[in-house]
């Protein structure tokens, strides 16, 4: 019984050897073969009854295939100019040859601004790499369900089947994660002095991106925007470009109470932001002498560069959350505030000409009295002189 097990792991491992080492003629006879598996499974769903009737399909069986439509090991279906590939197991980076299988958790360069690499992670699953660029596939054992990219510098692009299931690809850099991408994408990923940045831009289909205290949901075709984050990982700017698109920001744990039974929760409360081109988010970090929970403040800005919202708090704590909440000018509280305040300055308007009115009148009442005592003290006068 020993000797058969390990007769079978001896044979595996050849087989994963094989894989990696034999060149690979991607557009020979592969897609074939996976249409006649396809097939094959299809026939052995469809049981046979009488002469001429088949037993339809399981239905769904598509999206079944689509989710299994990964190879085991990223393909090189193309390269021009200076590809260089850095396998886990070897120590030196070596040129890439086109038609190879390389195992997961190798990384790749282009050197040169002609150069250029694609790489298969399936049938309809392939990025391609240009310029000088730079990127790695994440380890993860054989026959997982998903990949992984890691980005680190340069131009990129995804393309993927529109519909993709969620959870199978994304796109990783150490500020946010691009995930449930489906359909095609571009990614410009530069360092900064003090940081990087990168442009994100959906082209077909959609996508999602998850950040620390930050997600942008659901950013569809020819909408796109700017991710900066620092090097320390304590600031987060997002930038629009093009689109509306939805962003939901973190604001910190909330206590609420109830008054039945005067029972305290706490609960985790999100902000809703459209994000338009020359808007903003930009979120700041502070790590604090005691304890791992930062301090976090977010600020969203108009296109006018006008700050507007602002919410404050630390991590896994709700006595320290807060919130300054812009009125919008579209809204109705605007407008009440606006009819509020048009009427209390016709009331100052108001008041301000009745008080003229009276001083009108006071003084008149005045300039009369003055008179007729004028006209009092003549007679009296008179009459003293009057002999």
């Amino acid at each position: 019984m020993k000797k058969l097990i390990i007769a079978v792991a001896a044979a595996t491992a050849m087989l994963a050897l094989n894989a990696q080492d034999d060149d690979f003629d991607f557009e020979s006879d592969d897609g074939a073969e996976i249409e006649a598996d396809g097939d094959e499974e299809a026939g052995d769903d469809e049981e046979a009854g009488e002469e001429g009737e088949t037993k339809p399909a399981k239905a769904g069986k598509k999206h079944e295939e689509a989710e299994k439509s990964y190879f085991i090991l990223p393909l090189t279906s193309f390269a021009d100019g200076k590809c260089e590939v850095l396998v886990p197991t070897k120590g030196e980076w070596q040129t890439v040859e086109e038609g190879r299988f390389y195992p997961l958790g190798s990384q790749y360069r282009t050197i040169g601004a002609e150069s250029q690499l694609k790489l298969r992670f399936g049938m309809n699953v392939e990025v391609s790499v240009k310029g000088n660029s730079a990127l790695a596939t994440v380890a993860q054992a054989l026959g997982g369900a998903s990949r992984t990219v890691m980005l680190d510098a340069g131009s990129f692009h995804m393309s993927l089947p529109r519909n993709m299931p969620e959870g199978k690809f994304f796109v990783s850099t150490p500020g946010f994660t691009v995930l449930n991408a489906a359909g095609d994408s571009s990614y410009t990923y530069e360092k900064t002095g003090d940081g990087d940045k990168c442009f994100v831009r959906c082209l077909t289909g959609n996508l999602s991106v998850k950040g620390r205290h930050f997600d942008v949901i659901g950013v569809r075709a020819s909408q796109g925007f700017e991710i900066r984050t620092s090097s320390d990982r304590l600031f987060t700017g997002l930038y629009g470009k093009a689109g509306d698109l939805n962003v939901k920001l973190d604001t910190g744990l909330w206590e609420t109470i109830d008054f039945e039974t005067h029972e305290r929760t706490s609960e985790q409360r999100f902000a809703d932001f459209k994000l338009s081109p020359k808007t903003a988010v930009r979120i700041h970090r502070a790590v604090p002498e005691i304890g791992e929970n930062l301090a976090v403040t977010i600020m969203t800005f108009d296109s006018n560069g006008n700050r507007r919202d602002r919410y404050w708090f630390a991590e896994n704590h709700f006595e320290s959350s807060g919130s300054e909440i812009a009125v919008n000018e579209d809204s109705d509280a605007a407008e009440q505030a606006k009819k509020k305040a048009a009427e209390s300055d016709d009331t100052v308007a108001v008041d301000a000409d009745i008080d003229e009115e009276e001083d009108d009148s006071s003084s008149d009442d005045d300039s009369s009295s003055d008179d007729d005592g004028d006209s009092d003290d003549s007679g009296s006068i008179d009459d003293d002189l009057d002999f």
